[in-house]
Order: C-alpha cells, then structure tokens, then sequence
C-alpha cells in the first residue's frame, strides 16, 4: 500500500488547537470531499442507472424515416407601369413567404387534403381519433435559408404514407390560393382604402381642433412658465415663507424655553444686558441699592468712634444690612418676572406677525400657482393635439403603403409550384438512439453524483481532523493512516507503526509532565477503533525512554491487548481484584525492557461490578504507584460503565476514533459520558485516515483493511 506521512500536530491538552489543512485536500462536507469520499456509490448508482436507461433507449426508441417536398414560392415581378427601377420589393416576398410557411399546413388545408381520395383510407388518418390534429402537429414547414424554396417534411416509421400525404397537402394548398388569394386581396384592399378614407378625415378634424385651440389660448410660445412673476417670484415667496417659518420656530423656542425657565435662571434665555438696562429704571431697586451702599459707610463711623462689637449700634445696623439684601434679592427676582412677561409678550407679537406674513405670502403662492396651472394644462391640451394628428399623419401613411403592397401583389404572375414532390426513402434516415444514450448517460452521471451527495450529507462519522476539533473541541494528538498486514506479519509490531506512536506518546509525555503520576485510560465511543493495539504500541513507545510502563488490559470483554501478547490463559485482573491471584502471578513481562503487562483474565459479563467495589481502586492505584507510566486499555465508553469507573482512577484519558467509523453522536456521548467524573480526557487520536484523502496522517492500526478493536 501506498504511504504518505504529513506532519502530526502535537498541543499540550486544554488548549486551542488550530490546524493548517493543506489546500489539495478538500473540507468535509464541500463538493470535492463527497467526491473523494463517494465515488464507490456515485460509481454503483451510475452505473445501474445508465445500464437501466441505455437499455431502455435502444430498445423502445425506433429509427425513423423523414420524408420532405419543396414548394418554389416565386419572386414577385415588377409591372411595366412602375417607372422606377430601383423599387426594391424584397421585403413584401419576404412577408409573404412568412405567410406561405404557416399557411401551408394550416388546419383548413389538411382537412381538405385528408378528405381527398388518395389518404382517405391511409392508416395514418384511420386509425388517428383526430387526424388533422395528429398531422398538424408531425409535418414540419420551414424556409431554406436563401433560397425560394420551401421544405415541407413529416418525420414517422410509414415512408410510403407519409409521402402521399404531403404530396396532397401541396397540391391542395396550391389550388385553394390560386382560386381565393385574388379574392382575398380584393376585400383587403377594401379595408385598407376604407381605413385610408377614415384616417383622413379624422386627421382634417384634428386640423380644425388645433386651429381653433390656437385662437382660444394663443401659441404655445406665449404661455411663458418662467416669466419673472413666475417661477423666479415663486422662489423668492418660498424663501420668505421659509424666513417667517424660522422665525416663528425661533420665537416659539424662546417662549418655550422662557416658561420653562425657573427664576433663579443664570440667563441661558434672557438677554442679560437688556435685564440690567430695565433693572436700571426701577426706582425701588435704585433706592435699596444706594441704601445698602451707605452702610458700610456707617460702619466705618462706628469704627472710628471705637463701638465694641457688642455695641447695641453695631448690632442694629448689621440686621438693617441683612435686611436691605434680603429686600434687593426678591425685588431682583420681581423683576426677573416682569423682564420675563415683556420679553414674551415681545416673541408673541413676532410670532403673530410671521405667521400673518406666511397667509399673506401663501395667498400669493396659490395664486401664482393656479396661474402656472391654468398655463401648463393649456400648453399640454395643444402638445396632444399635435401628437395625434402627427399619429395620425403616420398611421395614414402606413395604410398607404399597405395599398401599394397588395396592388404590387395583384400584378404577380403564378407563384406557387412544387419544385420536387415527396419520395419515399428506402431506408431510415433519422436515429435519434445516439443522442439519446449520450443524455442517458449524462443523466446517469448526475444522478450518481446526487446519491453521492445524498450519502455523503447522512453520513454522521468523522474523517478528518478538522471535525475531530470542531465536534469535541479537544486536542488532536495526531492521526494514525489507514494500513493493512504486510507480509502477512502481525500489525502490532509493524515498524511502520513506530513513528507515529513516538510521536503521540511525544505528546502524552508534554502534556502530564508536571504531574508526578502518569495513568492514561486508551478508550473509544464504540468498538472497531484500533484502541487496544495503540494502546499497547503507546506502552511499547514510553517503554522504550526508560521509563518504567504497566500496560493493564481493563477491558475484559475484547481482551485486544491480552490475545495480542499470547496471554489468553493467564489470570489477570479479574482475578487480581477477585483477591484470588496476588500481583506477581499477574504481571508478565513485555516483548520490551521496562514493560509490564497486566492481561485481563478470565472474561466475566458483569466485569463492571468487581471494578466498582471501594477495595479495586485502592487496588489498583497500589500497583500504578509502582510505574512511571501506566496505559489502561479500557471497553468502549458506551458499551457500559467500565470506562467511566476507571476514568474515576486514572489521571488522563484518550478517546481513539476510527475515521469513517466513529460518528460524530458517539464521539460526543462518549464526551458526556466522561464529563459526568470530571474533564480528563488529554485528547484525541485519530485512526484509519486514508492518506489519499487527507493531509493529516500516519498510519492505521488495521487487519485486512479492517480496523481491530
């Protein structure tokens, strides 16, 4: 088998893990990856669906015979009366060659064929419930391009039929035009001169509206929309209008702001300068100013008088002080009040004005306005006008020349003759069975690319690494490729098995080297995992640094570690914590120096309850004492409750999981299932990733191409 090593990422656990995925390899869940991973069910389903459908197709689709005839439509001859030579009448042929192709095989032609002697008793139209219809839709009319030819052609597994009946649509067709396409030109020329009357004299009618809406509202070019009274004073009025809009805003703030004002406001609103020129013209303020202001003054006579500060003089005055300040306070907010009143009652009056001055300019806008109004609809009445009689004038011109067109066709010679009648071929001549085996197989193709998608979205296992961390959210030791026995020799010594182990055991060694103890449980959420034989390549790996490894077979159901070291008739576990084997009957030495294996022991269904007894964990923590290193092969996490019970004793745990096997539900039970004892688990590895289909890989522990639990 084919090897590929890429690089193994190793984190230390409870950290983030970021992978770098290369490029060539393509995402789980994309359209590359359900290719990779599908192509033996895209390649089933094809492959049935396309033996299905070719075989159909060759067998109830039949080669078929296409008869055709020509019909010569001829030009049109120019007549001696026309004196220009240059009148080119390529377009009136072309229109009624058009003609020609969807009145030949019209439902009136072919009744009248159908009826003749020669196809009454065809099978065709015996046996056909509506045969005009079933004609109608088989026979083919088309032009050959550049010529005067018309192709008339039926397509069926009757040749002989098919030719008579296409010879009789002919020369029916032919004689039913040459006996009523006169006929028919005459009663349109009728219609067309009476349509050419009747535009005339509308078009006289719409001469005289025009002349008289030209008397009642003048030229167009009088009604002046944008005179200097028009759109320019407009503008000025909504410029005014806006002013006195913002002025009554403005005002209407200010009152608001006045009202909601307290009066011992620091003058946000008021104008300061203004209150002192108002304050200055009360004369109860001016005089309890000049009073306050003689006090100190009286004062200082006291001082020069020598009054002690209990002097009943002293005293009196300071109290006349107090109170003159209180007195000037509340005239100042009295007066604050009425400033207030005379400045609102200020804003009020230009409030009042601006909005009398928006009715007066409104009134002129509405005005003006009716004024444009009155003028557009005038000019858009007179612009109508002039467009119908120019509509007019064209649709008149129009029916002219349609008069000259049948007039020029009334003057033609014999056009129609068969150029070569219908022949019967003397073998198939159509087969479509090719075309529609190639669809066949295209469909076949789509079909298994869809069962492919289809699986590939069910699909709930993980395989690849990137889904290892976003489903679990766990590290990612390392990855382990898919490989199967060589040489027929035992994979649990396969060399190849050596650097991906180091590596992993490289990791396990960083990630508990602060722990004095060293006790990993190997485990999976369901069998077929590879579990046991990495779990003894893991012990083999730690081993081989010096450090001294127990390697215990706990699963005692599959018992993968113990058939791989030949130990199948040992006592082992259970009969250590039974209490009928002591620890050196147990132990037996490894195929390496410094290991110590552990076999499981005679199998026991309820295994589970002998490990949950108080005394096996003081057991076996007595004996994982004696080691460096201890690596427990455990069952499956949800085959039972073994694991989550040595989980319990253990210092670590690491989930294995078998790409395209493991699912990504088991996976997180087995998560929770450890949860419920505490976050152990160090991290994940990986196994049976095929190389060819991933970037993240070593190799598989495998048997056969099939994982080992």
């Amino acid at each position: 088998m084919t090897e590929s090593v890429s690089d193994i990422v190793l984190t230390p656990p409870n950290r983030t893990v970021e992978f770098v995925r290369d490029d060539s390899t393509p995402a789980a869940g994309s359209l590359l990856a359900a290719l990779s991973w599908r192509w033996p069910t895209m390649m089933v389903v094809g492959g049935i669906a396309a033996a299905i459908s070719l075989t159909a197709v060759w067998r109830f689709i039949k080669p078929k015979y296409e008869v055709a005839a020509t019909l010569h439509v001829a030009q049109v001859v120019k007549p001696v009366l026309f004196s220009d030579p240059e009148t080119d009448l390529s377009r009136q042929f072309n229109v009624y060659l058009a003609t020609q192709v969807q009145a030949v095989a019209s439902p009136s032609v072919i009744q009248t064929a159908l009826n003749m002697p020669e196809t009454r008793s065809l099978a065709l139209v015996t046996r056909s419930p509506d045969p005009v219809t079933a004609i109608g839709t088989r026979i083919m009319v088309e032009q050959l391009r550049g010529t005067e030819l018309l192709k008339i052609s039926m397509t069926g597994e009757s040749p002989m039929e098919l030719a008579t009946i296409i010879n009789t649509i002919l020369r029916t067709y032919i004689r039913l035009q040459e006996t009523k396409q006169r006929d028919w030109d005459e009663k349109i020329l009728s219609s067309l001169r009476q349509e050419q009357a009747e535009l005339s004299a509308k078009l006289d009618a719409k001469g005289i509206e025009l002349r008289q809406l030209a008397v009642d509202y003048g030229s167009v070019e009088a009604v002046n929309t944008d005179a200097p009274m028009g759109a320019s004073w407009m503008t000025e009025l909504q410029r005014l209008i806006t002013d006195a809009t913002k002025n009554i805003a403005v005002a209407s703030a200010r009152i608001e702001a006045l009202d909601n004002q307290g009066t011992t406001s620091s003058g946000t609103v008021m104008n300061e300068a203004e209150y002192e020129v108002f304050k200055q013209q009360d004369a109860q303020w001016l005089r309890l100013t000049e009073q306050l202001a003689t006090e100190p003054l009286a004062g200082l006579a006291d001082t020069q008088l020598v009054f002690g500060p209990k002097h009943p003089s002293k005293d009196a005055r300071e109290r006349r002080v107090q109170v003159l300040g209180e007195s000037l306070a509340n005239r100042e907010s009295d007066l604050r009040d009425l400033f207030k009143i005379n400045v609102r009652q200020k804003l009020n009056n230009q409030r009042q004005e601006a909005e009398l001055t928006i009715q007066v300019l409104k009134r002129e806008w509405d005005r003006l306005a009716k004024q444009r109004e009155d003028a557009a609809r005038q000019t858009v009445v007179l612009e109508d006008v002039r467009h119908e009689r120019e509509r007019l004038e064209t649709a008149l011109s129009q029916v002219r020349q349609k008069i000259w067109n049948v007039q020029v066709e009334q003057n033609r010679m014999a056009r129609l003759t068969i150029d070569s009648p219908a022949v019967a071929p003397t073998s198939p001549n159509i087969d479509q069975r090719p075309k529609y085996a190639a669809a066949a197989l295209v469909a076949s193709l789509f079909l298994g690319v869809f069962a492919g998608l289809v699986r590939h979205r069910l699909d709930g296992s993980v395989r690849t690494a990137v889904e290892v961390t976003e489903v679990l959210g766990l590290p990612l030791l390392g990855t382990v490729n898919f490989l199967t026995e060589k040489n027929g020799a035992p994979l649990a010594r396969d060399e190849r098995l050596l650097d991906p182990i180091r590596t992993i055991s490289t990791a396990l060694i960083a990630s508990s080297e602060r722990r004095r103890s060293h006790w990993r449980l190997i485990s999976s959420p369901a069998p077929g995992s590879g579990k046991s034989l990495l779990a003894a390549g893991l012990a083999r790996s730690l081993a081989s640094t010096g450090r001294r490894v127990l390697l215990v077979d706990a699963d005692n159901h599959g018992q993968g570690v113990t058939h791989n070291a030949n130990l199948m008739d040992r006592a082992g576990l259970r009969e250590l914590l039974e209490g009928k084997a002591r620890v050196e009957d147990v132990l037996c030495a490894g195929d390496v120096e410094n290991l110590q294996i552990l076999p499981a022991g005679k199998r026991f269904g309820q295994f589970s309850l002998i490990l949950a007894q108080q005394r096996s964990a003081g057991i076996l923590r007595a004996i994982f004492e004696k080691f460096d290193d201890v690596v427990v092969d455990s069952p499956p996490v949800l085959a039972g409750s073994t694991t989550v019970i040595l989980a319990t004793i253990v210092d670590e745990v690491v989930l294995v999981l078998r790409a395209g096997s493991s699912t990504k539900e088991h996976a997180l039970a087995a998560r929770r299932a450890l949860a419920t004892v505490g976050e152990k688990i160090t991290g994940v590895i990986l196994n049976g990733v095929d190389p060819k289909r991933s970037s993240y890989s070593y190799y598989s522990v495998a048997r056969n191409g099939t994982g080992v639990a």
